[in-house]
């Protein structure tokens, strides 16, 4: 099986293995095991590993690096709009070739992986949306958006949305997540 992940989390290359945020890593490695193939689409940074870096335990990786998009300037936002058609047509082309899609959210990355993914009702889907998913939360404008998407059944077919907690009133596709540590 293809599995593709597409995120925001910034990865390194380092001693031919890709690395990342640690506990993000650790989750996917679980999931890694199970498949043959791996498609990350995520920005990817050149700068040192760190003691929070640990590297992905699979051997048939392609990684398609992406430009880091964010708001938090007037500069950002302006790259951010330059960036995005080809963002999505590399998260297209990724999404295209998966047999199965993992979408991390909440992020700008995956707002578009959200919005794409539209066009693969088919497919196989997750989503592990690791903000607060109460609905009553204050929280930025994409996020929601975001968070509708993935509740809504008719715009995300075919997919399971990993969350923290339980909440009631929600679609089928969305299902409690808990972290236990050991």
């Amino acid at each position: 099986m293809k599995f593709t992940i597409i995120t925001h989390v910034e990865h390194i290359f380092e001693d031919n293995f890709y690395l990342a945020y640690a506990p993000y890593v650790r989750e996917m490695n679980v999931w890694l095991n199970y498949v043959d193939e791996v498609i990350i689409v995520a920005p990817l940074e050149f700068k040192k590993r760190t003691s929070i870096h640990t590297s992905y335990e699979h051997k048939n990786i392609k990684f398609i690096p992406i430009p880091k998009m964010n708001l938090l300037s007037f500069k950002s936002v302006f790259m951010s709009i330059v960036y995005t058609p080809k963002v999505s047509w590399y998260i297209f082309k990724a999404m295209r070739d998966a047999d199965h899609i993992h979408l991390r959210c909440p992020g700008n990355i995956g707002l578009l992986g959200c919005l794409i993914q539209v066009l693969f009702p088919n497919k196989h889907k997750t989503a592990k949306y690791a903000g607060n998913w109460d609905p009553k939360s204050k929280q930025p404008l994409s996020y929601k958006i975001q968070k509708w998407i993935l509740n809504n059944t008719i715009l995300t077919k075919n997919c399971n949305t990993l969350v923290y907690g339980e909440w009631n009133g929600f679609s089928k596709n969305i299902r409690p997540f808990y972290c236990y540590l050991s």
